[in-house]
């Protein structure tokens, strides 16, 4: 397997704009509705309703990754469109594989060109849990999506952030308490777990 170097691999690709969904095109009135709030337009009946519109429309399926799609079509090199048929067929449990611990899932996938013959797709680990120290036979690069955790190192890593593991390094992850842990992942080659504990 060639070696992976995020900076190479992952080139800079001109933003594009989600457009044209149900769910997009909901948030967008809502949002204008809220701007209506801030200039006093509405009352605060209509504040509550559309409050409340605006968390359900953002909490479910994709749209609650439209903060990050910036970070995902490049992470990925795959376009808005394909990024939203992979985050639909993610939200199918059935798609998802059992990880290497029981409270690890595995959702694959195949990212642009620039990855090809890297191993790309999700990863979801259950609050609260470890992830035993590992070693990294080649690169591999993480963007965090919901949840977060922290390193051997005590350094955090939560959504939006990067975390790059070189070849040959080695940590152990636990994660937080508060939620699950959803990565976007890709990975150069296998890892292999040097301790059986976190």
């Amino acid at each position: 397997m060639r070696h992976f170097e995020p900076k190479s691999v992952l080139p800079e690709f001109a933003s594009e704009q989600a457009s044209g969904t149900t769910a997009e095109a909901e948030l967008a009135e809502l949002l204008c509705q809220l701007s209506a709030v801030s200039a006093g337009e509405v009352s605060s009946s209509e504040v509550e309703h559309g409050r409340a519109r605006l968390l359900a429309a953002v909490s479910q399926g994709s749209a609650r990754f439209l903060p990050l799609f910036d970070k995902l079509t490049k992470f990925f090199d795959l376009s808005v469109e394909a990024l939203r048929e992979v985050f639909t067929r993610a939200e199918q449990g059935d798609q998802w594989q059992a990880g290497p611990l029981p409270w690890v899932s595995l959702f694959h996938f195949e990212g642009g060109p620039a990855l090809a013959g890297l191993d790309t797709g999700l990863v979801r680990l259950n609050k609260g849990m470890p992830f035993p120290r590992h070693r990294h036979l080649d690169s591999e690069r993480v963007l965090i999506l919901e949840g977060s955790y922290r390193d051997h190192e005590g350094r955090h890593f939560g959504p939006g952030d990067f975390h790059d593991m070189a070849a040959g390094t080695e940590h152990a992850l636990q994660m937080s308490a508060n939620e699950d842990v959803l990565l976007a992942v890709i990975l150069s080659a296998e890892i292999e777990v040097v301790e059986a504990g976190g």
